[in-house]
């Protein structure tokens, strides 16, 4: 009876140990599934679904990428409310030091360490870019810079060259000229966009932030703000420039300067693609410059582009950022340029012959180094402010100076009540 008893005993325990066994086979076997939020137009791109797709046949474990893709504007709340919900997402893209500003990412030092990644390999906004309160969050994903396109052509036929655009008072000339010759039905696309709006602030040598202070000192005031945006409300009000476009309706404000009924447009390279559409313009007849600078020998702009951060809470944080290394190799992101008209962030790519070989990606290139990143997205509070202030200015709704003052005015209330940061 003894001898049966310990039997099954023994017979109870190997069963155990079989089941365990199994079990632990079935956790090693379980896939890893890792949820990434995209741009929608990034989500899309070949180059990006091809990278993803290698990144799980290389996994050491079984790994599955759950891409999503939303319009950019809509990441860091989809971001935020799923991380309320307990499911907060490995890998996203936005702006990263604006995600750690709201307290969405994760800080990844260690990580570039790790990595070997040097921080003197990006250029200066892409490394703002990433950065916040000394602390990186991000890795740099690419890079733009707001620019003006013009149409060489119209220009001359009204007596003018590029030179003659190099600061605002000759622009202003420009603009009335190439009307008041009849060769073109506008000057220029004004956009309601801010990050647009912050390219001529900084050409105009103003700025909407001072930083280094707690809470931040916002310059909404500041002379080269309220002459920036009295230039474009003055385009608007002598109709030298249509009705503002919103930034949902860029497609059409290249499509305006494609056709040859706008003589120049402010925007990034990626409307470089009016050349591979059925455009009346031709690319011998475009012209790429800087903006017109108050001080030329000091040019600046606004930087374009985005990230990637790991959201707080993240399950995968080494295989996360692994995926943000890889989407953000050498390799892809010189296709993501000839692709997508999307710009790398690290400064020895930009050597690439393709970047010399083009007139016009060439000229967008040698802006990027004194292009900066728009602070004020950071400053949710603040950007909204802004938002309505631009739009009472160049709908003509209200003077530059008393809208700003009234945008000075919510986003220093906002700072003190802690609205924002």
């Amino acid at each position: 009876m003894g001898g049966q008893r310990l039997a099954a005993i023994v017979l109870a325990a190997v069963v155990a140990v079989a089941l365990t066994g199994c079990l632990a086979s079935a956790d090693l076997d379980e896939p890893i599934t890792m949820r990434v939020v995209l741009a929608d137009d990034w989500a899309s791109a070949p180059v990006v679904r091809e990278v993803i797709q290698e990144f799980e046949r290389d996994a050491d474990q079984q790994v599955v990428v759950d891409l999503e893709g939303v319009p950019f504007s809509q990441i860091a709340d989809r971001v935020a409310a799923d991380q309320d919900l307990g499911r907060p997402h490995d890998l996203a893209q936005w702006h990263a030091f604006a995600a750690a500003a709201a307290g969405l990412a994760e800080p990844v030092d260690d990580l570039w360490q790790a990595a070997g990644l040097q921080p003197a390999a990006y250029l200066p906004g892409a490394l703002e870019s990433v950065t916040w309160d000394g602390r990186r969050y991000g890795v740099p994903l690419d890079t733009n810079a707001l620019v003006l396109l013009v149409n060489l052509e119209v220009l001359r036929a009204a007596g003018f060259d590029l030179d003659d655009l190099s600061t605002p008072g000759r622009f202003r000339e420009v603009a009335a000229g190439v009307v008041d010759a009849g060769v073109v039905e506008y000057a220029l696309t004004v956009s309601a966009s801010t990050w647009a709006a912050y390219g001529w602030i900084q050409a105009h040598g103003g700025d909407l932030l001072e930083t280094g202070s707690d809470p931040p000192g916002f310059t909404f005031e500041d002379p080269g703000v309220v002459a920036a945006l009295e230039l474009l409300r003055d385009l608007v009000d002598r109709e030298l420039a249509p009705r503002p476009f919103a930034m949902s309706l860029a497609p059409d404000a290249i499509g305006m300067f494609a056709q040859g009924e706008v003589a120049m447009h402010a925007t990034g390279s990626w409307d470089l693609t009016f050349r591979d559409r059925a455009a009346a313009v031709s690319v011998e007849q475009v012209g790429v410059v800087r903006l017109p600078q108050a001080d030329p020998a000091r040019p600046r702009t606004v930087l374009g582009g985005s990230s990637l951060f790991l959201p707080v809470g993240t399950p995968n944080r080494e295989l996360a950022f692994d995926l943000a290394l890889r989407l953000t190799r050498d390799e892809v992101a010189l296709r993501l340029a000839s692709e997508e008209g999307r710009l790398p962030a690290r400064r020895e790519l930009l050597d690439d012959a393709r970047f010399g070989q083009d007139r016009l990606l060439a000229a967008v290139v040698a802006e990027l180094d004194h292009a900066r990143v728009m602070p004020l997205i950071a400053y949710p509070h603040a950007q909204a402010a802004f938002t309505e202030g631009l739009a009472d200015v160049i709908s003509g709704r209200s003077p530059a100076a008393e809208a700003l003052a009234s945008v000075q005015r919510t986003a220093t209330a906002g700072s003190a009540a802690g609205s924002d940061g």
